[in-house]
């Protein structure tokens, strides 16, 4: 198996990170995410150092994961493939006209996502090539009439129907 293309065969909810260092906001796609506690509630990150958002979560210690809708594909992809080191994606009509002020972080966050997660910087490591950012939970929206968007195999997908209850 080619070691560049294992995390393919991961299935991952499509996630957006927000941040805001006081003078700049980004907007990035994210694909390593997952709980880490319930108490306190924990999530955690992988974000590359060779990206703008890595060095601005650092410097303003708090961001946004917004796991998005499988309404909202085109904003994945447009959050991954512009570099927020040439321009301020949030000024982008996409973004902008889905942006609102979060409720306890400096960085915006987007309308209609399936939830936001605003949280504080308690720690973090470096994990080989990428560094894994580890985020009290202070402010959570759900909205439960979306469903998830999730990648798999570098393809978008929707949730089937539910197969089971888990007991």
């Amino acid at each position: 198996m080619n070691h560049k293309s294992f995390s393919r065969k991961i299935p991952h909810p499509v996630s957006l990170l927000s941040v805001s260092d006081g003078e700049r906001e980004n907007i990035a796609t994210m694909s390593w995410l997952s709980a880490v506690s319930r108490k306190p509630p924990l999530l955690m990150v992988s974000v590359s150092p060779r990206r703008l958002s890595h060095e601005m979560v650092l410097k303003s210690g708090e961001f946004a994961i917004m796991i998005l809708s499988d309404t909202q594909k085109e904003l994945s992809t447009l959050a991954g493939t512009v570099s927020g080191s040439k321009m301020n994606k949030w000024e982008l009509p996409q973004f902008n006209s889905h942006k609102k002020k979060a409720n306890l972080i400096k960085a915006p966050v987007l309308n209609n996502c399936l939830a936001v997660f605003e949280c504080k910087l308690v720690n973090h490591l470096t994990a080989g090539d990428h560094t894994i950012m580890i985020g009290e939970i202070i402010h959570l929206d759900i909205n439960g009439e979306a469903k998830p968007l999730s990648l798999y195999d570098h393809n978008y997908h929707s949730l089937g129907g539910l197969i089971d209850i888990y007991p």
